[in-house]
C-alpha cells in the first residue's frame, strides 16, 4: 500500500467521523415549531427514473429557522396530512420530528 492510498483512507475515515459527530448533535436537539413551507423535489437521472424527496421548512417556537429533508416513502408514511402551519415536535434522540395533533 502506498502513502497516497493510506492518506486517502485516513481522510475518508476522518470525514466520516466528522459527519457522525454532527449527526449526533442534531439527534440530541429538541424543539417545537410550525411548518412554514413544504417543497416537493423531483430529481431525474439519465435513465428516466426520478427520485422524489420533500423539504419541510419550519420555524421553532424560539424563532429559529430550519428544514428537514425526507425521502418520499418516509414523508408519505410519517406526515400524510402535513400542511403549512402544522405543528411539529422534535424529541431528543429521534432522527425526525413528529406531527403534533
Amino acid at each position: 500500500m502506498d502513502i497516497n492510498t493510506l492518506y486517502g483512507i485516513l481522510a475518508a475515515f476522518g470525514l466520516s467521523m466528522v459527519i457522525m459527530f454532527f449527526q449526533s448533535l442534531k439527534r440530541k436537539k429538541s424543539w417545537k415549531g410550525t411548518v412554514t413551507k413544504i417543497e416537493k423535489i423531483e430529481d431525474e437521472d439519465g435513465d428516466g427514473f426520478s427520485d422524489i424527496h420533500y423539504k419541510i421548512y419550519y420555524r421553532t417556537d424560539t424563532g429559529k429557522k430550519g428544514k428537514v429533508d425526507l425521502p418520499d416513502s418516509l414523508y408519505e408514511s410519517t406526515f400524510p396530512n402535513l400542511q403549512v402551519d402544522s405543528k411539529l415536535i422534535k424529541v431528543a434522540g429521534k432522527d425526525y420530528p413528529e406531527l403534533l395533533n
